[in-house]
């Protein structure tokens, strides 16, 4: 039964600011190869091959959390109040920052341009490369009652059970067309077992901690499947890819494995007087590295909207060097540098902006 919890849930906090750092990192390699050339290697195919299969279709991550956030915490209130606060700091944030990328690429020029070429962008988030999940992410919310009245209808439960297994058999479509209707099935799935998980947090969190080493099997098993897609031709046909569906399965276990294990070391009661030196410092280290995924989760939204625009000058910096030798170990080494060096950067332009805005920031970007 879903019991009442806290507003704050410090271990979904956590997992948040671990999904932005997922995210990025899908953009970073294959941005810093595509922006700069073509898989021209076979060194360079297995370094896309790796890190998509790490971090590709991490998105999830952000649908699983909306659903879990809205069933531990946002189901209680109206739905007036869940809509009111989703445009305040969603669409007005999301439109905020199109609007920027339109006007930075030049989108007012041209006979395509204009307000009718912006409110396009805005419908199809095709402002910057990576907004096409913030249409899908409305949809998610347009549908929430639909979808909270099928978790907590026991006659139904097999509505919902078949809505969660959907993006196993209809797949998210493919770069460039991220936006057809299998997409939002795919993450309506997604989103849809948040709900349900959250209905049952404290069951779920227990059956992960019980199949622990099952489930982390089963992580790596569908990571190594999907790492070998990228060089052998697995199944796809019109809506069924089967790298799609091992994914969605691989991201739904990771973050059940990862919030579990978040929420037991988030509930641990230490005494300091019982640990040496050593277990010290490295309750200290663990404490930096949680103080920092915490301030990056708060701001993940803005993270999300930022990162694009700084991994763009990063690239532009390196691409005469790359464009140069094209080296599989010089390539990753600055995708990395990309994924560390874009979420500081923005970072540090959120903290700019909420200095300089104050309450009105979370309005603007989104934190």
């Amino acid at each position: 039964m879903h019991t009442s919890q806290p507003q704050f849930i410090e271990p979904l906090h956590l997992f948040r600011g671990l999904a932005i750092i997922a995210i990025v990192g899908a953009h970073a390699w294959s941005f810093m190869i595509f922006w700069t050339g073509q898989l021209d290697s076979t060194a360079l195919e297995t370094l896309f091959a790796v890190t998509e299969s790490l971090f590709h279709g991490s998105t999830l991550y952000f649908a699983l959390i909306s659903g879990l956030l809205f069933s531990l915490v946002l189901s209680d209130r109206s739905y007036l109040s869940f809509y009111k606060n989703k445009l305040l700091n969603v669409v007005l944030p999301y439109s905020v920052i199109s609007l920027f990328y339109y006007s930075l690429y030049g989108g007012w020029e041209g006979d395509s341009g204009g307000f009718t070429g912006f409110a396009m962008a805005l419908l199809y988030g095709q402002a910057n490369i990576h907004l096409w999940y913030i249409p899908v992410l409305l949809s998610l919310y347009v549908l929430t009652p639909f979808l909270w009245h099928l978790i907590n209808n026991n006659k139904r439960v097999i509505v919902s059970v078949l809505i969660m297994l959907a993006p196993l058999v209809i797949s998210r479509s493919p770069f460039p067309d991220f936006l057809k209707p299998q997409t939002f099935v795919y993450f309506i799935g997604a989103y849809t077992v948040g709900l349900f998980v959250g209905r049952y947090y404290q069951q779920v969190l227990a059956w992960f901690k019980r199949y622990q080493i099952a489930v982390f099997s089963g992580v790596v098993i569908s990571s190594i499947f999907i790492c070998l897609s990228y060089f052998t031709d697995f199944p796809e046909f019109g809506w069924f890819s089967m790298r799609q569906s091992l994914i969605y399965i691989q991201k739904l276990l990771f973050a059940g494995l990862v919030i579990q294990w978040l929420d037991c070391v988030c509930n641990v009661k230490y005494q300091s007087r019982f640990r040496d030196t050593k277990e010290r410092k490295s309750d200290t280290l663990r404490n930096y590295v949680f103080r920092f995924l915490s301030r990056l989760g708060g701001m993940a939204f803005s993270v999300y909207f930022i990162h694009v625009y700084c991994m763009g000058w990063i690239i532009y910096a390196a691409q005469t060097w790359i464009l140069a030798t094209r080296s599989v170990v010089e390539i990753g080494l600055l995708g990395l540098a990309s994924l560390i060096g874009s979420i500081l950067m923005s970072m540090l332009l959120t903290w700019i902006i909420q200095k300089i805005t104050g309450k009105y920031s979370r309005k603007l970007i989104g934190a």
